[in-house]
């Protein structure tokens, strides 16, 4: 079988908010592009904490001479302690949670280099004067690298533990639990300015992620709409690229078809005109015969392939018509077709609902009698030598018609079930039961299917037959009527 015998929304709001409002299974879906580029952050963020351990170690030196006797050894410590934790950091990225990996994970692991080097840092702010301390201002620093890397929600509650943990090593200094350490003049703190250095630190904290945040958050989105858009930018591509494919396959072994029986006619007629054989003889009636058969096999060919490209380019000027009854269709094929299966000693078998139509509320009436017809044809055409029963069932459901088509002819292999639907794939034990054939048929009734907004399938086995199932949509309204 497989030939014809005959004729996104915009949303309104804040643009951070893009990424803010999106529900988890978005955000999940989206995950991995943050994955790649939070992975980089993080290994950026490591190489950067080379430079604090080696700041840290500077300072362990040299602070003594800028009277902070509390940096050695204490800053050389720390120092140790940051460049330790940055190699496992390291490792981990490099070795366990490549790029690829969930971004829950990654995720989890820059809070952790948070939480760590935020307690490297609190230490290193005590060690260097306490709520006076020169370092201070790295804490706010910090609070804004962590907002680019994590989400917004997550800050705020690193901020709200820097704001705790800042007025505790604060307070414990005072109260005497920890020792106060002078600042780089000399000097030591006092209750004022402890506090105004507390309330200046929760200002920046809260004020750098929010700030931080709305601004990742824009990029986050366009970071978002700029992959959906050459997502689908690459798909239309591909979509596209196979168009072209099929196109000039499809031109190929259209090519190839017509020139086939053109070359005969050639040869033929060639022989004629040179006198190798007289019109008039036996031989020439027979070449003649030929020549004829092989006209109506390019007839057929052109006939094909015009109700192809009729129905995929012709379809906004196609002959809609209102309340089209498939029982009606299938009746006149019957009585059109009968002939045929009687000579060819094949049974054919209504099989039609009993009660209620098949009315089709929007249909091309033409193009649905190619489509039966060549299903029908076909089914008699591949039947068994000896002859057989077609059978033609019609059934209908609330919303759908269903055809089907089933004879116990020859079958088509499996292999080759998919592509009969193609243009000119014909299967070898229809081209050796059938030599003449154009390979066209099932390609306009998968055309006819979903031009009508329908979908057809086949079931076959070689030697057993092969059932064809057409279902249609009872009230499907076509584009080209509601562009009228």
């Amino acid at each position: 079988m497989g030939e014809s015998t005959g004729p996104r929304p915009q949303t309104q709001g804040a643009p951070g908010s893009a990424v803010r409002h999106r529900s988890g299974t978005e955000k999940n879906r989206f995950s991995y592009i943050f994955s790649w580029e939070l992975h980089e952050r993080l290994l950026w963020f490591c190489k950067l904490r080379w430079l604090a351990a080696l700041g840290l170690a500077l300072a362990s030196v040299l602070g003594p001479y800028f009277s902070m006797p509390s940096t050695s050894p204490s800053l050389a410590v720390v120092a140790v302690l940051v460049a330790l934790y940055n190699v496992v950091f390291i490792h981990v990225l490099r070795a366990r949670l490549g790029p690829e990996k969930d971004y829950a994970a990654l995720r989890g692991l820059a809070i952790l280099q948070m939480v760590t080097d935020l307690a490297a840092l609190f230490f290193t702010v005590h060690f260097t004067g306490g709520c006076s301390s020169p370092v201070l201002p790295f804490v706010v620093f910090h609070m804004a690298i962590g907002t680019i890397m994590i989400d917004g929600r997550t800050m705020y509650g690193l901020g709200f533990a820097v704001a705790g943990a800042a007025a505790s090593l604060f307070a414990l200094e005072h109260l005497g639990v920890l020792a106060q350490v002078a600042t780089v003049v000399g000097g030591r703190s006092t209750v004022g300015s402890c506090v105004l250095s507390m309330a200046m630190l929760v200002v920046l904290v809260f004020g750098v992620v929010y700030l931080t945040d709305s601004v990742t958050s824009r990029f986050k989105a366009r970071n978002i709409e700029l992959h959906e858009t050459s997502t689908e930018l690459r798909r239309a591509l591909e979509e596209q690229a196979q168009v072209e494919r099929r196109k000039s396959h499809y031109m190929r072994i259209s090519a190839h078809q017509l020139r086939s029986p053109l070359g005969t006619i050639k040869t033929s007629i060639q022989v004629l005109i040179d006198g190798y054989v007289e019109p008039g003889s036996a031989d020439g009636r027979r070449l003649l015969e030929g020549t004829a058969a092989r006209v109506d096999s390019l007839l057929a060919i052109v006939n094909d392939l015009l109700e192809l490209a009729k129905m995929r380019e012709g379809r906004a000027r196609a002959p809609w018509t209102r309340k089209v009854s498939i029982n009606q269709i299938l009746a006149d094929l019957f009585d059109a077709l009968d002939p045929y299966a009687r000579e060819a000693n094949v049974e054919l078998i209504p099989h039609f609902i009993n009660e209620g139509a098949a009315v089709l509320d929007w249909a091309v009436p033409p193009d649905l009698v190619y489509a039966f017809e060549n299903l029908i044809h076909n089914a008699i055409k591949y039947s068994k030598p000896g002859g057989g029963t077609v059978t033609v069932a019609l059934g209908i459901d609330r919303s759908h018609a269903m055809v089907v088509v089933a004879d116990d002819g020859i079958g088509i292999p499996k292999e080759l079930q998919d592509d009969v639907f193609l243009e000119f794939v014909r299967a070898p034990n229809a081209k050796h039961a059938q030599a003449e054939g154009t390979g066209l048929g099932l390609s306009i009734v998968r055309e006819a299917a979903q031009m009508h907004g329908g979908k057809v399938s086949l079931e076959s086995a070689v030697g057993l037959g092969t059932t064809v199932t057409m279902v249609l949509p009872l009230h499907h309204i076509p584009p080209e009527i509601i562009d009228r």
